[in-house]
């Protein structure tokens, strides 16, 4: 483990972070709450190419299955840090870095995902069936997964973090191959049970693992990582 922490709460990031993704977030919760269905049937003309081979599609179960898979995805780094903790290999102080940078995470993320979904882009894929109940003005919020976004935002936050404080470990490439799959699990289930479309899920996706990178790269503490490997001309260094 390293001797210093690789990231580091901070008043002046933090403050700003929360302040600004409470705000964020109550006011995506009051236009997620002000949806309204749209009136008329939904046109497959408004969806992309690729999308449209999916209107219709309808599997409760995949529904049920995919947000079981979230959970169990999102417990994974939670009771690890825990565990990191009650062993001692945590420290109180980076505990609390995780929880509030895993927080931070989640606000930002959930409330760029519900503004968005607010406008309404375009209906989810379910309702284009004849039989579709489109009268809850969620349901033509398709653009994005929410789903998906939180998956990858906990896939590349764990990642990262178990990269950067345990950086020699064998287990990396299998933190990075396990979550990222967890993840794109979810996004395809997503997609079989009808709420979302491909576009949906591939923006989910990046949106949530810019997400973990972008904070993340805020909390970097002040260690700075050099590592020498050859080059064409002599060594080069990594920063």
């Amino acid at each position: 483990m390293a001797e210093e922490p690789p990231y580091a709460l901070s008043w002046t990031v933090d403050a700003p972070i929360l302040t600004l993704g409470v705000a964020t977030y109550v006011l995506s919760q009051y236009t997620y709450s002000q949806m309204e269905p749209r009136s008329g049937e939904p046109s497959k003309d408004e969806l992309l190419p690729w999308d449209r081979p999916f209107a219709g599609t309808y599997h409760p179960s995949f529904d049920y299955l995919s947000d079981w898979s979230l959970y169990a995805l999102i417990a994974f780094p939670l009771g690890f840090e825990s565990v990191e903790l009650a062993l001692g290999n945590s420290s109180t102080r980076e505990a609390m870095t995780f929880f509030l940078t895993a927080a931070e995470i989640t606000l930002w993320q959930s409330s760029l995902n519900l503004i968005v979904r607010s406008m309404r882009l375009w209906g989810r894929p379910e309702i284009y069936r004849s039989k579709a109940d489109r009268s809850r003005g969620e349901s033509w919020g398709s653009f994005y997964s929410g789903h998906t976004g939180t998956a990858f935002s906990v896939a590349v936050f764990s990642s990262l973090w178990f990269m950067e404080k345990y950086p020699n470990s064998a287990y990396v490439p299998l933190v990075w191959g396990g979550t990222l799959v967890a993840a794109t699990a979810v996004g395809v289930m997503r997609i079989a049970a009808g709420k979302h479309f491909p576009t949906d899920v591939i923006v989910g996706a990046l949106v949530g693992s810019a997400s973990s990178f972008l904070v993340l790269k805020l909390h970097e503490s002040s260690r700075v990582k050099v590592a020498a490997s050859p080059g064409y001309f002599g060594v080069v260094m990594h920063f």
